[in-house]
């Protein structure tokens, strides 16, 4: 007989946290989103919360429960919406950065020490790097005073301070003197680029300084010894020392990483292949971390030493001094909340919901800062706790073992019983990590465009060795100082666990299989499937069986995918060229659903050029690169290809007979000869192209010759024999010519002229390329220069280009800026200004 269902089956247990946490973080949104030009002032959000709640009053006197209910949400909402404004568009009038500027100017100002140092070693040598990076440091600060001629001026506010070299130790609360070149954080100028200027706004920061020295900073006042900061900074430093010493060198940087948070010390490659196994987040104190300390120290103060009250509050006050020294983070808060409302709840003897711990945990995360609601890894922290939860709920819903089975297993033998427990144990965590996967799959691709299916199989093999490296870990700070001979024990297993985790996650790397890149879904698609999945789960009217909830699942995400593959490109031809600092890049999108590149490389970072370019082909859906030209051998023309082989499949590069010499056999790489192997290594055909060539293109509208180098090339630098691509169609011309300048730009004016739409000043705009003879020869009606300003030498080129009736774009001042040519007009856009967005006759 089935059994009747009990009263908290037919009637669940309400979750009023949750719902206020949701309407509070719908007003956030509505704030930031919504209404992202004509977002209500904080006056009319508190006015209308305030209306709202006396219509809750009103409600509720006259007995209508739901619509006071409703009208609570909405003046929650409308709180969290003014707190939002409060918190995103007000700031202190002497705030540093209303002193700063878009591009740096010397500063000197007095600041206070706000967290620890953090220093990161040089990276290894890098051929692709025209500036080699030694190490680095970097700490936040609150700056106090300005420097203004004699004077000093009072100001306000948090920047981030980076030092070029090994900054010495400085404890939280210093009083330091900084000359360094002060600048506004710098905002995303192409489409799909991280936004690191929104990233810092929502941390309350705006500005950055930067230290050509250590010498720059200089303590001036240590700080107060009764400051907690610097008690907690103090209790920080002793944990890394003892961690350091008893792990060892070889495991300790990656023991700091897992235990404290400290992952700026760990070599890229490591960093890259944590990534790529879907584990980087083992590398970020976690809830992980704090679940499991808060586990062992309650095991231990409970374990009868203690009174059960006095383990509890003990236990409380570990774990808030853990959260303190691993940084504070949102996934750690959220942990320390939830672990922090389990123990009151267990001293006042009342049994909880885990929903409303989990919302309660996030209505503090977001009063503290409502900016970490649009963060990835926030989002990404409690939706992984949240799809436990509902895994939990799944597994507890389980029918009971049948009486004749359990009989048989409590007969079995010991061994049997044991060989049992650990399958069903992996088991069990082989499907959460499936069920964890299945729910954030879609919200990591959306943020960082990575999907690793090997995750799900590499956790249960990793887990119970982060767990014994934490537990051990752990140990080591609190009990070395006491019994030295079992923290190096201790240190001994936690050093095993972190080599064998490594060990397997580099295996796992090395396969080349369990991780691919994606462009991701739409924002739309995530809303309806997180939304679907929240109501099927939350609302027992719309719970359905576990095989339906799959298949609908299933069906939404082949429907992503198709929607994803059948983007329709545009009509016509689409010519983007991107901001890459010091670099050129520039994405032509044919008619033919074919996608080209004219180089891709900036000077500053091969690493930042290549998410540059990858930011914007994922935004536009694109996951193939039909061809690559790379006008000539200079770094920052190319030195992105490394990176983009990893992330697309690239059909060919085309390059001059000039590009390669001879392959060396001894001394040091060469930047050509190390792309020629990655090349090599990727199996990309490698084509070259000299004058009077044409590429093939499924749209026979679209004409792409070489105009420029000959064979035999000419003589003069790589720069001369640049090559100059030419794209035609339906009646407009595009002219890319690399970095073109004598003897190959006299080449090419004593060739017919030719009158362009479309020009990309040689080499980014400087005065060294003839601009007034290579103007009066193509007559642009536009000309983009792709770099950053030159001054005086920018001011030259564009007085040359304008005696000839061109638009100057600057992609410096303009960020990536878009030519859409089609039938007889072409349309302009720029990302960030748009001198004209109408289509152009």
């Amino acid at each position: 007989m089935r059994a009747l269902p009990s009263r908290a089956d037919r009637h669940p247990s309400p979750r009023p946290l949750l719902l206020a946490t949701l309407a509070w973080a719908a007003g956030i949104l509505a704030d930031r989103q919504v209404f992202p030009g004509a977002s209500p002032n904080l006056l009319h959000w508190w006015l209308t919360a305030a209306v709202l709640l006396l219509s809750t009053a009103v409600f509720v006197r006259l007995g209508r429960l739901w619509a006071s209910a409703g009208t609570l949400l909405l003046a929650i909402a409308c709180v969290g919406g003014g707190w939002h404004h409060l918190y995103w568009n007000y700031v202190a009038n002497n705030q540093i950065a209303r002193f700063a500027l878009e591009h740096s100017q010397p500063v000197c100002v007095e600041a206070v020490a706000v967290d620890r140092t953090k220093s990161s070693p040089a990276p290894a040598v890098d051929p692709l790097r025209a500036v080699q990076v030694g190490p680095t440091s970097e700490l936040l600060v609150r700056v106090t005073r300005l420097r203004d001629g004699h004077q000093w001026r009072n100001v306000s506010g948090r920047c981030r301070l980076r030092v070029a070299g090994e900054l010495d130790r400085i404890t939280t609360g210093d009083r330091l003197l900084v000359f360094a070149l002060c600048e506004r954080t710098s905002p995303a100028v192409n489409p799909g680029q991280y936004d690191w200027a929104t990233v810092e706004r929502g941390a309350g920061r705006y500005c950055e300084l930067f230290c050509r020295a250590p010498e720059c900073v200089t303590v001036l006042e240590a700080a107060t010894a009764g400051v907690a900061s610097r008690w907690i900074d103090r209790l920080r430093q002793r944990c890394e020392w003892r961690l350091l010493q008893y792990v060892g060198e070889e495991n300790g940087d990656l023991a700091l990483a897992i235990l404290l948070g400290a992952r700026e010390r760990l070599e890229k490659s490591t960093t890259e292949a944590f990534l790529k196994t879907g584990t980087v987040h083992l590398l970020v104190v976690s809830g992980l971390h704090v679940g499991i300390f808060a586990l062992v120290v309650g095991w231990i103060v409970c374990s009868g030493i203690f009174s059960r009250r006095w383990g509890i509050l003990l236990t409380a006050l570990l774990v808030i001094a853990y959260a303190a020294i691993a940084g504070g983070r949102p996934p750690v808060v959220r942990a320390a909340v939830l672990v922090l409302f389990a123990l009151l709840a267990m001293v006042q003897g009342r049994r909880t919901s885990i929903i409303n711990l989990l919302a309660a945990a996030a209505w503090v995360v977001l009063i503290y800062n409502p900016s970490e609601l649009f963060r990835g890894g926030t989002q990404l922290s409690f939706l992984c706790v949240a799809a436990l939860i509902g895994f939990g709920e799944l597994v507890r819903r389980q029918p009971p073992r049948d009486p004749l089975q359990q009989l048989i297993h409590d007969a079995s033998s010991w061994r049997r019983k044991s060989l049992h427990w650990c399958a069903k144990k992996t088991g069990k965590l082989a499907l959460a990590s499936l069920v964890i996967w299945i729910v954030a799959a879609p919200l990591v691709a959306y943020h960082f465009h990575i999907s690793t299916p090997i995750g799900i199989a590499m956790t249960p093999l990793i887990w119970p060795l982060i767990a014994g490296a934490l537990a051990s870990g752990l140990a080591i700070c609190t009990c070395a100082w006491l019994l030295p001979p079992v923290a190096s024990l201790l240190g001994l297993l936690c050093s095993w666990c972190l080599g064998t985790t490594e060990t397997i996650v580099e295996l796992a790397t090395r396969s080349g299989a369990g991780s691919l890149y994606c462009a991701g879904p739409p924002l739309w698609w995530l809303w309806v499937f997180y939304a679907g999945l929240g109501l099927i789960n939350l609302v027992p009217r719309l719970r359905l069986a576990w095989q339906w909830q799959l298949s609908c699942a299933a069906l939404w995400i082949t429907c992503g995918l198709a929607i994803a593959a059948s983007r329709n490109p545009g009509d016509g031809l689409r010519c983007t060229f991107l901001a890459m600092g010091h670099g050129t890049c520039v994405v032509l999108e044919l008619p033919g659903r074919q996608t080209l590149l004219y180089d891709a490389g900036s000077l500053s970072s091969p690493v930042g050029a290549s998410k540059t370019v990858a930011g914007y082909l994922w935004s536009r859906g694109i996951t193939r690169i039909d061809a690559i030209i790379l006008s000539h051998a200079d770094i920052d023309h190319y030195d992105a290809i490394p990176g983009l082989l990893d992330r697309f499949e690239i059909g060919a590069v085309y390059v001059s007979p000039q590009m390669f010499g001879p392959a060396k056999t001894e001394g040091p790489l060469t930047a050509p000869d190390y792309l020629r192997g990655r090349l090599q290594e990727a199996a990309v055909p490698l084509y070259q192209l000299w004058q009077n060539d044409r590429l093939r293109v499924t749209d026979p509208g679209v004409a792409i010759e070489i105009l420029h180098p000959p064979r035999a090339g000419v003589g003069g630098s790589d720069n001369a024999n640049s090559i100059l691509l030419s794209v035609r169609y339906q009646g407009h011309s595009i002219l890319l010519p690399g970095d073109l300048e004598s003897p190959g730009l006299e080449a090419v004016i004593s060739q017919h002229p030719r009158n362009v739409d479309i020009l990309m000043a040689p080499h980014h705009g400087s005065s060294h390329s003839d601009p007034h003879s290579f103007a009066s020869w193509c007559s642009p009606r536009w000309t983009v220069v792709s770099g950053r300003n030159h001054g005086q030498d920018f001011e030259l080129t564009e007085t040359a280009y304008q005696n000839v009736g061109a638009q100057i774009l600057h992609t410096g001042k303009c960020g990536a800026t878009h030519f859409t040519l089609y039938g007889q007009t072409i349309e302009l856009a720029t990302f960030r200004q748009t001198p004209s967005n109408k289509p152009v006759p």
